[in-house]
């Protein structure tokens, strides 16, 4: 295996990359939740390995199979092992670093879709700006939801996840902070038209392929 290959993945079928073991980690944690009793955090680890599975299939370029990965990653394992908890600033995180990372993909999956324009199309200013003011309306607007559920969890199931409105609104501006960082990678890889699919070599090099 050469240091392509080694990176950049493509080394059998099943397990393509480190995206593919990472992915295998969130499942492996949930087995192992789920041996020692503690379902709910097995659910919790199934249910966000499985958005990334969906991801393996549609195919995602690897920056954002692996952005969305590790955002599934981050999520379920600050959950599981207490970090929201442990260390005071990792909820900041956690709301800047999962709409940064998961909002390209809520516009890229759109684009399959055809609900929005492929970022590999039509490449001028408009199209850029489009995308940009889309993919941050999209992160900001799932940041929200997010707070929404928080606040009808603690009412409806005696939750403690919204502290208080202070609370609410800092996650709000980090949200959006997040969002609009990922909407400027996203004009980047726009910009640069690096495509909406994983590249295999001597297949579609060149990303001759439908979004």
């Amino acid at each position: 295996m050469d240091g392509r290959t080694l990176l950049m993945g493509d080394w059998t079928p099943v397990v393509r990359d480190g995206i593919d073991v990472l992915r295998l980690a969130i499942f492996a944690g949930a087995a192992g939740y789920a041996a020692s009793g503690q379902w709910g955090s097995a659910a919790l680890l199934v249910a966000l390995g499985s958005i990334t599975l969906v991801a393996r299939l549609v195919n995602l370029p690897r920056l954002y199979d692996l952005s969305l990965t590790l955002g599934m990653a981050l999520q379920g394992f600050g959950e599981t092992l207490g970090l929201y908890d442990e260390f005071v600033r990792f909820d900041d995180l956690v709301h800047f670093t999962l709409p940064m990372l998961t909002s390209p993909v809520v516009y890229i999956a759109l684009a399959r879709l055809d609900v929005v324009p492929d970022p590999r199309d039509e490449t001028h200013l408009r199209h850029y700006v489009g995308i940009g003011v889309v993919t941050a309306a999209l992160g900001i607007a799932v940041g929200a939801l997010w707070e929404l559920f928080e606040w009808r969890s603690d009412a409806w199931f005696g939750t403690q996840l919204s502290e208080d409105n202070d609370d609410t609104n800092g996650d709000l501006f980090r949200d959006t902070l997040g969002s609009l960082a990922g909407a400027a990678l996203l004009v980047v890889w726009a910009r640069f038209g690096w495509g909406s699919v994983r590249r295999i070599p001597g297949v579609n090099t060149h990303e001759e392929v439908s979004a």
